[in-house]
């Protein structure tokens, strides 16, 4: 059995390094400087802590959901719901907040630390072994809205 799980994932780091190598054309410098103060950035957010609207279908766990759910930066703590399983969600299901902190998001709007939010937020799964779709699918998504959006900084949580 484990050596059935070591070609597995083999494979897998096989096919995303090609995957990226054919569909990673979009250049992202990690650590960009930003050229406006903090006080004018519009902020978003993205987890893939399996976050979504609760009247969203849920993330379907089991075959490694790569769909993307955008999120209201408005959206409150009772609009919002968790459906991974691959993490203990019990404290993410009392208070969403501790993996994907919409409220202090817009307290520090509503205070000046930041500027803006943008208008959506994303959520995601982090259980996504079908790393292609990923980036062929998803990445490409969340991409053009960050850009439509005019966001300057993107937060991420891990799920």
């Amino acid at each position: 059995m484990k050596m059935i799980t070591k070609i597995k994932d083999r494979l897998s780091q096989y096919f995303a390094k090609k995957a990226i190598e054919k569909h990673g054309t979009e250049i992202v410098s990690p650590l960009a400087a930003i050229q406006k103060p903090r006080s004018e950035w519009k902020v978003a957010f993205l987890t893939t802590a399996g976050i979504h609207l609760k009247e969203e279908k849920k993330f379907n766990v089991k075959a490694g959901d790569w769909s993307v759910r955008f999120i209201p930066s408005s959206s409150q703590h009772a609009d919002l719901t968790v459906s991974h399983t691959h993490y203990n969600t019990k404290n993410a299901q009392e208070d969403v907040n501790t993996v994907f902190p919409i409220e202090a998001l817009q307290e520090l709007s509503r205070k000046g630390a930041i500027g803006t939010l943008a208008p959506t937020f994303i959520g995601m799964m982090g259980y996504i072994p079908r790393t292609r779709k990923l980036l062929k699918e998803s990445v490409p998504i969340i991409l053009k809205q960050l850009k439509e959006e005019e966001v300057d900084v993107l937060l991420l949580s891990p799920g």
